[in-house]
């Protein structure tokens, strides 16, 4: 890089190779005149910034990259001292041991902090050199600096980024188990404290309705309001998605940490105002207590977990402590997701099927597919796994291959004489908002050569109502197939006229706990009659689950049911017993009606 002392005519044996040799020439005022431009084009162009003072302190010199550092200009800072760059950042004894070591050593070298023009307090990385004259005292001291304030924001960042969650700020999962980790080793056997796992539900309908921005905004909420609740002392960390770990230090006894949980669930019980919109959070806490639970973080942790996935099932913003039954659950759920996963793995699950009967034609008109898993010890029914694989990601795996052996079975059916009818298929609510479904049906139709009027799909309120827009398209290219839709376990769930009226959907099913009750109980009978009314005035079918009696049934009949299911017909029945039922016992069935006109 050119600095301005070029001298094309220089000699290369006019320049020595160090500094010693280069006065040798000092006889020479031209060569003398030459080095002296040189050393100067070096002083004033290096980015380093350079300071020289006298034994007392003064400035005597200072290069272009120190005032560009420091903002003092050379007419400001010559004949001053350095002292008005102090910071004060650094304590007494830090100058102590800087002048010792100059004084003793001749050298001192290390970070300082200074102070610029402005007031701005900076990091440097300074080399400070003493020149003592023929008596061996300091003559001079010369300053080598360079501004850290970059160096230093660039690791911090990194720091920041390795710490602490970048959306919330919060501390992240790896300072989180170090906290707990010197909590733990600071509390010995002396004392208590709450590790809290905290899991925001239904947070998905956020993101899905309103866009991530949203949702990413509502989690800075959350982080905050956390945070300010928790209390000083307390460690609230975002670990990923919508999970948060709270450390509670100072909640001790079960009834302190139980009323810091329902502070912090009453904090989060009022609307958040997030980009204008108002938003309702609510909470699943897992509580585990050092050192009852567990005497290292992993093993707290662990156990806040489980209590945490125990408090889901308690419904909106519940907290339970660890217990040790909790861990027993737990283990089992595991050994039973295994089991599950092993089971897909060898075509373990097959399918059987509860005939359906229309009680005003008085013919059978279906039948409902259900799911059994069969286990060397016997069948298992659906209540006891699809829940698990639900949460666990399962059901989509296990979706798929239910639908593909009901269009299997249909197809056989066909092609050989069996039962007719059309059969209904669940979809869970996973499967349902699967982005993929209407072409994976589509396909499979086409595989098995079976009319999409062959097949209903049953699918919950609730899971409708996770998306409702995007639950309307499905419905629409469901229908546009040529399928009957049903809402399942209607009753159950929102059972709201505003958003029913805007389904594609042909019929409600009547959930079983409504019927249970229905000739003891007035609520549910008053209940089964509304539904039934409701149907008919927006055009639909009712359907009955879990019919059991002749008197449920008579009852349901004069109240204007079209159809039933349940165990006072027939119990779900694999498929060859299914088509004999069908072949042998409709009319046995329908012998009770005699007295009864059908329409």
């Amino acid at each position: 890089m050119a600095v301005g002392v070029r001298d094309e005519t220089a000699r290369e044996d006019m320049f020595p190779h160090d500094w010693e040799n280069m006065f040798f020439y000092c006889d020479d005022p031209q060569r003398t005149r030459r080095y002296m431009e040189i050393i100067k084009a070096v002083f004033d162009n290096t980015v380093e910034g350079i300071v020289i003072t006298d034994a007392a302190g003064t400035i005597r010199m200072v290069n272009s990259a120190f005032s560009a550092i420091t903002g003092y200009s050379r007419e400001e800072i010559i004949g001053g001292n350095p002292r008005v760059l102090k910071s004060d950042r650094q304590p007494k004894e830090f100058y102590d041991e800087f002048w010792r070591r100059l004084r003793t050593e001749g050298r001192w070298e290390g970070e300082i902090w200074n102070r610029r023009k402005s007031g701005e307090v900076y990091p440097e990385w300074m080399v400070c050199t003493a020149l003592f004259d023929e008596k061996g005292e300091p003559e001079y001291y010369i300053s080598v600096f360079n501004d850290l304030s970059e160096v230093k924001f660039k690791d911090a960042q990194i720091e920041l980024r390795s710490n602490y969650d970048v959306l919330t700020g919060l501390p992240n999962k790896e300072t989180f188990r170090a906290r707990l980790a010197e909590e733990i080793r600071r509390a010995g056997d002396a004392r208590r404290f709450a590790v809290l796992v905290f899991d925001i539900n239904r947070f998905k309908n956020v993101n899905d309705t309103l866009g991530h921005f949203i949702g990413d905004a509502l989690l800075k909420s959350v982080g905050v309001f956390l945070a300010d609740c928790a209390g000083e002392g307390s460690t609230v960390s975002r670990i990923g998605g919508v999970d948060f770990h709270i450390l509670l230090p100072e909640a001790r006894t079960p009834e302190e940490i139980a009323a810091k949980v329902k502070k912090l669930i009453s904090c989060l019980s009022e609307p958040m105002e997030v980009e204008g919109y108002k938003l309702f959070v609510s909470a699943s806490i897992g509580i585990s207590v050092y050192p009852d639970d567990g005497t290292d973080p992993d093993e707290l942790l662990k156990r806040a977990d489980i209590a945490m996935s125990k408090a889901k099932e308690g419904g909106i913003s519940s907290f339970r402590f660890f217990t040790e039954e909790l861990e027993r659950h737990a283990s089992l759920r595991l050994t039973l997701e295994n089991a599950l996963r092993e089971g897909l793995d060898r075509d373990e699950f097959l399918m059987h099927y509860q005939p359906k009967y229309c009680i005003r034609r008085g013919h059978l008109s279906g039948a409902e597919a259900l799911l059994r898993w069969s286990r060397p010890d016997g069948l298992v029914g659906p209540a006891d796994f699809i829940p698990l694989a639900e949460e666990t990601g399962l059901i989509l795996p296990m979706g798929g291959s239910v639908f593909r052996m009901v269009c299997s079975q249909i197809a056989e059916w066909r092609e050989n004489g069996g039962p007719e009818g059309e059969v209904a298929v669940n979809l869970s609510p996973r499967q349902f908002h699967q982005g993929n479904l209407l072409t994976r049906i589509s396909a499979l139709l086409k595989e098995y050569a079976i009319p999409p009027s062959s097949i209903g799909i049953e699918i919950t309120e609730s899971g409708i109502m996770e998306n409702l827009t995007d639950s309307i398209k499905v419905l629409t290219g469901l229908k546009d197939l040529g399928m009957t839709i049903y809402i399942d376990d209607f009753g159950t769930g929102y059972s709201s006229l505003n958003y029913l009226k805007r389904l594609p959907i042909d019929a409600l099913k009547i959930d079983k706990s409504f019927i249970d009750g229905v000739l003891e109980d007035t609520n549910d009978s008053a209940i089964v009659r509304a539904v039934i009314g409701i149907a008919r005035s927006l055009g639909l079918r009712v359907v009955a689950e879990g019919v059991e009696t002749r008197e449920q049934l008579e009852f349901l009949r004069q109240n204007g049911c079209d159809e039933i299911q349940g165990y006072l017909l027939s119990r779900p029945l694999p498929p060859r017993d299914y088509k004999d039922f069908c072949n042998t016992s409709i009319p046995s069935f329908f012998g009770w009606f005699s007295g009864y006109t059908f329409c």
